[in-house]
């Protein structure tokens, strides 16, 4: 989902148009980034807000958890939310989109017409204003702050859905770790394990960049080592995992682990960092030094909203009919 498009004269009669033709703007989704692309958005943003701070979006993750929560969203919707808020501020800066809280409310609206469950808007924000006032007093969706908050989200909306660009397909790890727990013959407590770890795994940038059936594996292999089940079964090449790829789930989970412990849904089971830390240093001794690969890859830009403004914007899900696109104009 590039922010970098190229600019190709479209097609047209100089008669009917005395200023010329039109230019057409091609937006490509990219549902997976490479590690040197978030590299370089994460970079772009850092530059732009200064020191970004984890803990907004840690504060919008529990928003759109206990939000979701309250209006009995599935997992996948709540998952998804959280996807795209991670997505959002990739591509975009805290200093143009400050309100981290009612760009999660935005993602989490976003989400539940993805997932097919359906809710207003004032729906999603009478319930939110529920989780932040416990104790205030009742609201109405015919208020005038849910209706004014109502209209900010509107025009929110509308940035989500072009930073995603219109692209609407998540998958999740949760539906592979019940196949694989099944296939591996895994104890339901290891099952159940894993699927904590999925749910953390969304507070992380790896749904960007790594396929859900990956990310189950790795839940699964950090399962069975928290519980001291043999691991000798898990191999990745089974389930049509790259090694590497698989190698850089389970590290880059165990690292938010050892950093955000407090963070994660795993923390009342297992309080102390150096539990996941042990488990860093030991698969370090098998893998030898661990070198994420920084693979080459279009360099991105952060969202220009002003794009509209030089031609029509196309968004397109696929490189193959981006080209037929381009070849279009």
């Amino acid at each position: 989902m590039s922010a970098h498009a190229s600019t190709t004269p479209r097609s047209g009669s100089p008669a009917s148009n005395p200023q010329g033709p039109l230019p057409a703007i091609i937006q490509l989704s990219r549902p997976y980034l490479t590690p040197n692309q978030i590299l370089a958005l994460e970079r772009q943003v850092a530059d732009t807000n200064g020191s970004r701070d984890q803990q907004l979006k840690f504060q919008a993750f529990s928003i759109i958890l206990a939000t979701g929560s309250y209006l009995r969203f599935p997992i996948r919707t709540m998952g998804t939310a959280m996807i795209i808020f991670q997505r959002f501020y990739l591509f975009n800066s805290m200093q143009d989109f400050p309100s981290t809280l009612d760009t999660a409310l935005a993602c989490l609206f976003v989400a539940s017409k993805t997932e097919d469950t359906l809710k207003k808007l004032k729906e999603i924000l009478v319930a939110s204003y529920y989780i932040k006032h416990p104790g205030g007093p009742d609201i109405s969706m015919d208020s005038p702050v849910i209706e004014d908050q109502r209209r900010r989200l509107i025009s929110l909306e509308r940035h989500v859905l072009e930073t995603i660009s219109f692209d609407f397909r998540v998958k999740h790890p949760q539906p592979y770790i019940v196949k694989f727990a099944k296939r591996l013959r895994c104890p339901v407590s290891m099952a159940e394990t894993a699927w904590q770890i999925a749910l953390d795994s969304y507070r992380t940038i790896l749904p960007l960049k790594s396929t859900p059936h990956a990310i189950a594996l790795g839940c699964l292999y950090i399962a069975a080592c928290l519980l001291e089940v043999d691991i000798s079964v898990i191999k990745p090449e089974q389930f049509c995992v790259p090694l590497r790829e698989f190698e850089n789930v389970v590290l880059e989970m165990l690292e938010f682990y050892i950093d955000w412990l407090p963070q994660t849904t795993l923390f009342a089971r297992y309080t102390d960092p150096a539990t996941f830390m042990s488990m860093r240093i030991d698969l370090n001794k098998r893998l030898g030094k661990y070198i994420e690969q920084r693979a080459p890859g279009t360099h991105l830009q952060l969202r220009d909203y002003a794009m509209s403004d030089k031609g029509t914007v196309r968004y397109v899900l696929n490189w193959e009919r981006e080209r037929i696109e381009r070849e279009s104009y």
